[in-house]
């Protein structure tokens, strides 16, 4: 037997043990009620036959009626009292008293005489009917009991009915027995509809637990995750540094084994001597190439990163690259080119030894694995924004022999090798994986593409342009130990968990709000780069909630929104002002969309970064 099958009977099983407790505890609450209704019964059909039943015989019958009806209540008093389910015991005491009283109320038309008059019987008849429907009304939840009542009570009128001998009498026989089928059926109708009762309660208690046993989970699982990013982002920076301090001590002895090799090249030396040491000079260059590599990225993973930002003209990334690539390009007998489709007197705004280190990196790749042909560098630019904002790109083309289709995907990552035959030389991929780290420091991107033939490899990164130079001097955007602030309105616990657990492992410190009047208020009493509305904001509708943010009299007004959105169409998408994410949210969709919506913001984007 299945999990699914086990769980299910042992529903159903605890189903029936709760319509049994209900129908219990019903039986119980009415006990008390019907002990009057019987007494007050027997003494009104007491009053009405004074004149035709003896006296000793109907005192007999009422106080037999009323010592059954007090026993038939002390026998379930105790738990009527206590409010507990009776037991099996205490009902079946109850049922015998009841099945008593029945026959009493059933054998009341005994005790008429031969001769009695019709407004006698009839008088009998009516009391006997009442009781029955009162017993099958207070005792409906369980039909055991209405059986145990109106058997022996409908019964023994039947009989009575029936000793009449007339066609009169026949009917009301019938007519007992016709009743006696009306208020079984009526006791089945009202037990089907407790038990459907107690099953939708039963199901909604269930769905209740396992919803509350999943928020549960989620702020669980949003705690663990927050504890491992934390744990993991200051693991990282502590093993970046300690990368870092390694790259800074290897760094010391090599620049002094160049500078040696230097004085020995400008030695006179020949044949193999010379050769040796040329061979030592080129070994000791890619070395401290990729020391410096090496010392950028763990810069870049211990948060001590900076940008230098300041104005110069588009020409001077011209004759830096000539100056770069034309060397090195002929001493493979390689023509090299730089086409420049913009103005080069045209003034940039940006870090622009970042810039060509990351043209270098792509035009180094470039020739060392191209053999013949040439190497060209292509730099153009889009047209300014209104916020005087273009899109740099720089493409390095060769006519090498491309990268293999199997190998593109991982191109950029961390130490990928580049499908290079055995002997052709191979990088670590490590100074690719610094260039697209570089790129998105500075809100931009790297790419490849196959060429015809050969390869193109790119970046775009957006800079500010002017036709002069802007401000004096340079700025720095240091990438040290900031984090982005994010301000979440969310009313679910559970939603905001989750949330608070991704937003942290995105390098971000989170405020949260559960109402759209405390979010106002956070937005007041500090700045926050962008603005998280879930889909409980209490009952305010989150497009209102944007309202109330764009009304704002601050600059907080301007503060980007991402609103979670159940039903889109595609996981992030942009309406208007705002980005949308598709509900129920995850990891990746959530942070897309803090990128789409600080896309005006490249130094915030810089700093989007997974801890854990």
């Amino acid at each position: 037997m299945g999990f699914a099958e086990t769980r299910a009977i042992a529903r159903e099983q605890e189903t029936a043990q709760r319509v049994r407790e209900a129908a219990r505890l019903l039986i119980t609450s009415s006990a008390k009620q019907a002990v009057p209704m019987n007494v007050i019964g027997a003494v009104g059909v007491g009053a009405m036959l004074y004149t035709s039943v003896p006296l000793p015989v109907l005192g007999a019958w009422i106080g037999a009626m009323v010592v059954a009806s007090v026993l038939r209540l002390l026998s379930i008093n105790r738990a009527r009292k206590s409010g507990a389910v009776p037991t099996p015991g205490q009902m079946t005491s109850y049922m015998i008293c009841t099945g008593f009283v029945g026959a009493l109320w059933g054998a009341s038309g005994f005790l008429l005489p031969a001769g009695a008059s019709m407004g006698a019987v009839l008088a009998v008849a009516v009391m006997i009917s009442g009781m029955s429907a009162g017993a099958a009304m207070t005792s409906a939840a369980e039909p055991r009991v209405v059986l145990a009542y109106n058997v022996p009570c409908l019964s023994l009128a039947a009989l009575w009915y029936s000793s009449f001998g007339t066609v009169t009498g026949f009917v009301l026989a019938g007519m007992a027995l016709l009743f006696f089928a009306v208020t079984t059926r009526l006791a089945a109708t009202y037990r089907k509809s407790l038990v459907e009762t107690v099953e939708a309660n039963a199901a909604l208690e269930e769905a209740r637990n396992e919803a509350e046993a999943q928020r549960e989970a989620l702020a669980r699982l949003a705690e663990r995750h927050e504890a491992a990013a934390g744990a993991a982002e200051c693991a990282a920076r502590h093993k970046a540094a300690m990368l870092a301090n390694m790259s800074h001590e290897l760094g010391a002895p090599l620049n002094s084994i160049l500078a040696q090799t230097q004085m020995l090249q400008d030695v006179a030396l020949t044949g193999d001597a010379r050769r040796m040491v040329a061979r030592i000079a080129e070994s000791g260059d890619t070395l401290a190439e990729l020391v410096s590599e090496i010392l950028d990225v763990s810069r870049i993973e211990a948060g001590s990163f900076e940008l230098r930002l300041d104005d110069f003209p588009a020409e001077r990334l011209r004759e830096r690259l000539e100056r770069f690539g034309t060397q090195r390009a002929a001493a493979k007998g390689l023509d090299f080119t730089v086409e420049m489709n913009i103005d080069e007197k045209l003034h940039l705004r940006g870090d622009q030894d970042r810039l060509v280190q990351m043209a270098e990196i792509f035009v180094v790749n470039a020739v060392r694995f191209t053999e013949a042909g040439e190497v060209r560098v292509t730099c153009s630019a889009s047209e300014p924004g209104n916020d005087g904002t273009s899109c740099l790109r720089i493409a390095v083309s060769d006519t090498g022999r491309g990268v293999p289709e199997a190998h593109r995907a991982g191109l950029f990552d961390v130490f990928a090798q580049e499908a290079a035959k055995p002997g052709a030389g191979g990088g670590t991929g490590l100074s690719l994986h610094l260039a697209k780290r570089i790129a998105a420091m500075m809100g931009g991107e790297v790419g490849y593409r196959p060429g015809d033939p050969g390869s193109v490899f790119w970046f775009e990164v957006p800079v500010r342009t002017a036709s002069r130079p802007g401000r004096k001097g340079d700025e720095r955007l240091a990438f040290a130990n900031r984090r982005l602030r994010m301000l979440v309105c969310e009313a679910d616990p559970a939603r905001r968990a989750v949330l608070l657990g991704y937003l942290k492992s995105f390098n971000c410190v989170v405020s949260c709000a559960t109402s759209v009047s405390d979010m106002t208020e956070g937005l007041g009493a500090s700045a926050y780069d962008a603005i998280i509305l879930g889909l409980n904001l209490g009952n305010i509708e989150p497009e209102d909630a944007v309202q109330d943010i764009r009304m704002l009299a601050s600059t907080a007004s301007l503060t980007p929104i991402v609103r979670l959105a159940p039903g889109l169409q595609s996981p992030v998408q942009r309406a208007g002002g705002e980005v949308l994410v598709r509900a129920p949210v995850t990891s990746e969709p959530l942070l897309q969309a803090l990128e789409e919506a600080l896309v005006e913001d490249p130094s915030a984007i810089a700093y989007l970064r997974r801890t854990a």
